[in-house]
């Protein structure tokens, strides 16, 4: 098993609530950035109605918060202020600090190719209230927790119905996700015969 790192990222798609997306991003970001289930990347499809204007809230609200916010180069060209990401190795960066990554995407698949690649593997959201793209997202990222229009604190033991949680693992075997006393152990098996055979 791997506990991994967080580095987890939120999809921000066309058909995305704003509220909500706010609501989300603020709670993932800001809530405990020590924690490992803490938001560090937000990806925005770049057709969302009034992508400029929305950016420029997104930015503004994440600075309210006193996030610090690093943007891709498509980014830049709306959020001129904003510092630049000036090296690829900062998208697999786990922050544990009040700081994200605010780039743009022209599609789910770019947004889905770009988790897949950057992400740790720990948790990752889509904001979006079209079902079929939510299933689309859910079943492409590799990630152990996958959400649809919640925050990614939710990756915890007790939130997930482990109990207390040990360890989170972002490895395929043999279990994923939050890890509990349960989830830790192995299976051992006592037979007791009375001379069976198998035929």
């Amino acid at each position: 098993m791997v506990s991994g790192r967080g580095n987890n990222f939120l999809y921000v798609d066309t058909e995305a609530d704003w509220k909500k997306t706010i609501e989300v991003i603020l709670n993932a970001k800001t809530d405990k950035i020590s924690a490992c289930n803490a938001l560090d990347k937000i990806l925005i499809n770049e057709n969302i109605s009034d992508y400029k204007g929305k950016l420029h809230i997104l930015n503004d609200i994440l600075k309210q918060n006193k996030v610090k916010v690093l943007v891709d180069e498509n980014t830049k060209k709306v959020l001129s202020e904003a510092p630049l990401v000036e090296d690829d190795a900062v998208w697999y960066q786990e922050f544990l600090e009040m700081k994200c990554c605010v780039g743009t995407v022209a599609s789910i698949t770019e947004a889905i190719i770009a988790i897949n690649e950057y992400s740790g593997g720990h948790s990752a959201t889509i904001m979006t209230d079209d079902d079929t793209k939510a299933k689309t997202f859910m079943e492409q990222v590799d990630c152990a927790v996958v959400y649809q229009n919640a925050s990614t604190r939710f990756t915890d033991g007790g939130q997930i119905g482990v109990g207390a949680e040990l360890a989170i693992s972002t490895d395929k075997l043999h279990h994923r996700g939050p890890l509990g006393l349960k989830e830790l152990v192995t299976n051992k098996y006592y037979v007791y015969g009375d001379g069976h055979v198998r035929v």
